[in-house]
């Protein structure tokens, strides 16, 4: 008799135990109502410990429910980096928390359940809903990539589905993750995990084989010849319609207006059109975009939703030492909200130091301090005008200077421009 209670006490305490195991779609679909309670859930981990952050850990977790959710402490210890890593199942107790609309689970205990599983299966998404449900969830998603720049110790790959809605990958330089076959234009199919800054949904890729990449689509009405320094460019249209006149419109990074240029029937072919636009030195990114106008008067622009969408653009490549600064000659007001766009480049492997200097010579932050891995050369960075304490600087002229350093041999390139804080004039 006592035999028997105590394998019906064994029993019950064990089904107890199974009965709180809390699905993480739970959590993630009624967060109000978990928010500050103790639970115990099971999963595998997605992205692990010191990969999307190195200074604090956020690790991610899934379980069979379909979602995930973020592992968070303010410090990565060697457990961690050992324990928490990718592919390891775990069985994780601790307290639900919100913050910033990024939902955890914090002051967490954990035990190691197996090791070697596969990735769930992502979750692919359609980026014309609404996306915040996925937060901390494996997810994919494919679109093209229209712009990429670098900011706060990652990149931005910033892409558009066919529909022109846009969402961001982020990839943090902890993950280790190798950049120099991406660029703008091209098709990414992205995975990572769900997260969230400033109320807005993006993806944390966290490895290799997070990123693929696909076809270059950058401009599909014809070609582009080689873009050579100091060279001009030959770009030809054509569109299976009579035209009048068609107008290609330029301008680099470095300017605010376009310049236009008129398209001639080629020789061969009248149906193709042409141009040279004027050559530029290496580390120009040129965008264009063509006006045609039919024989009825009705006019065209391609691509057919500028300026909803980027324009085209193409460009030159920095295969040597050298400081190059693209700065657009306008003031820019960050108290309005505005941010200042520069386009630094050298060669690859080269490290870059951009900083902001006062107009007494003073220095008021460090904006970038890495190493080039583009292998165009080009990196992009917006500045908010802030200041190293996170400060909005006074209205007056700054000074941007950068210092490219030669990894190889230690040699040093610079380059400075100004720019002005201040409400732009009208």
């Amino acid at each position: 008799m006592k035999k028997t209670i105590i394998i019906i006490l064994f029993l019950a305490s064990t089904l107890l135990f199974a009965q709180v195991i809390t699905p993480i779609a739970n959590i993630q679909d009624s967060i109000s109502v978990y928010n500050g309670q103790d639970v115990t859930i099971e999963g595998v981990i997605t992205i692990g410990a010191g990969i999307s952050n190195n200074n604090q850990l956020n690790a991610f977790i899934q379980d069979n429910s379909g979602k995930g959710i973020m592992l968070f402490d303010y410090d990565i210890t060697s457990a961690y980096e050992t324990d928490l890593i990718r592919g390891n199942i775990l069985q994780v107790s601790g307290e639900v928390d919100e913050y910033n609309g990024v939902t955890e689970i914090k002051d967490f205990s954990y035990t190691i359940i197996s090791s070697g599983n596969p990735d769930p299966v992502a979750t692919i998404l359609d980026m014309g809903t609404n996306l915040d449900i996925y937060e901390g969830t494996l997810v994919q998603v494919t679109g093209t990539i229209y712009e990429m720049y670098y900011a706060g110790g990652g990149t931005n790959l910033n892409i558009e589905d066919e529909d022109e809605n846009q969402l961001t990958v982020r990839v943090w330089d902890s993950t280790g993750i190798d950049l120099d076959e991406y660029a703008e234009g091209y098709v990414l199919e992205a995975r990572g995990a769900g997260g969230m800054y400033q109320n807005n949904f993006q993806i944390l890729a966290g490895y290799d084989d997070h990123l693929s990449e696909g076809e270059f689509v950058n401009y599909p009405y014809g070609d582009i010849s080689e873009r050579i320094p100091g060279q001009s460019v030959n770009i030809t249209f054509t569109y299976p319609l009579e035209f009048d006149n068609v107008i290609l419109n330029w301008k680099t990074h470095s300017n605010i207006d376009f310049n236009l240029l008129e398209m001639t029937p080629t020789e061969i072919n009248e149906s193709i059109y042409e141009t040279d636009v004027p050559s530029q030195s290496a580390g120009t990114i040129v965008d264009f975009y063509i006006v045609a106008t039919d024989t009825n008067g009705v006019e065209f622009i391609f691509p057919e939703e500028y300026p909803d969408i980027p324009a085209y653009f193409y460009i030159y490549e920095v295969t040597s030492h050298i400081a190059i600064l693209n700065i657009p000659a306008k003031a820019f007001n960050p108290y309005a909200g505005e941010t200042f766009p520069i386009e630094f480049a050298s060669q690859k492997d080269d490290k870059a130091i951009l900083r902001i200097y006062n107009a007494e010579g003073k220095l008021m932050r460090t904006l970038v301090n890495t190493i080039i891995s583009n292998s165009t050369g080009i990196t992009h960075y917006d500045w908010n005008g802030r200041d190293k304490e996170n400060k909005l600087l006074p209205l007056g002229l700054y000074i941007c200077f950068l210092e490219v350093i030669d990894t190889a041999n230690g040699n040093k390139k610079i380059a400075k421009a100004p720019i002005v804080i201040g409400a732009p004039l009208k």
